[in-house]
């Protein structure tokens, strides 16, 4: 059975990172045995999560592990080149850059900060809690910079979500899932990050930005549709296990 290793935060019932609510997702819609272990980034083989535990080997890197597990169900989606074309694209766009500025969000004004301290460390004892907080925002924020996002003020990174929110709300006007009328592994992560920012449980600037695009909010209903049709409920994923 593969142990998924992940953090235990969740937001409005996913999981608080889009790629462990990525992978989890994948397991329950392939109906895949697993269980749920809490980790730390620095645990996993490439010092993030998720990672998994898989015949006797550690995997790391969402989309590594998801390849892996395509190979060896022999999974066939049933998309055509030019959807995979298409679905390698957005995923890119989504992962490598609206992620980002998702986590820009988080951690860099003080107002989300304060929420995800609570979140991430509030388990943590005092006088360690602090500490460790604070110099895990620095690293985040670190990493921000090195990334190009960190080097922007918030009313850029703004401008530059609500893009992504208007080409992606262009795009599923006109096509059911990420790759047109087939859901597919593409559509996880898309709905993870979109319902990682249209939460309550974690407000952010971009939350109220993505409240004025309609499809987004079609779009996350169809694909809960889609994962309650094969796999069950997707509420409180990080509570069971299968």
């Amino acid at each position: 059975m593969l142990i998924l290793k992940q953090t235990a935060v969740e937001f409005d019932g996913i999981n608080a990172s889009p790629f462990c609510a990525k992978v989890e997702l994948f397991l329950r819609y392939y109906q895949i045995p697993f269980k749920i272990e809490a980790a730390l980034p620095m645990d996993g083989p490439y010092k993030k999560i998720p990672f998994a535990v898989y015949q006797g080997e550690t995997l790391g890197d969402s989309e590594l592990i998801l390849q892996r597990l395509i190979n060896d169900y022999a999974i066939d989606e049933g998309l055509t080149s030019l959807q995979q074309s298409q679905g390698y694209v957005w995923q890119v766009a989504l992962e490598q850059h609206l992620y980002w500025l998702m986590v820009y969000c988080r951690w860099h004004p003080e107002a989300s900060w304060k929420i995800l301290e609570q979140a991430f460390f509030s388990g943590l004892k005092w006088p360690a809690r602090p500490f460790i907080a604070k110099q895990s925002r620095k690293l985040v924020l670190k990493n921000l910079y090195s990334q190009g996002v960190g080097r922007f003020s918030l009313k850029q990174v703004l401008q530059a979500a609500e893009q992504c929110f208007v080409a992606l709300e262009a795009h599923l006007s006109k096509n059911t899932f990420i790759c047109g009328d087939t859901f597919s592994r593409f559509d996880l992560f898309a709905y993870a990050i979109v319902k990682n920012i249209d939460n309550h449980d974690m407000p952010t600037p971009l939350a109220s930005i993505i409240e004025g695009f309609s499809q987004l909010k079609l779009y996350q209903a169809r694909v809960e549709q889609a994962l309650k049709n094969k796999a069950g409920s997707v509420h409180s994923l990080t509570s069971l296990s299968a």
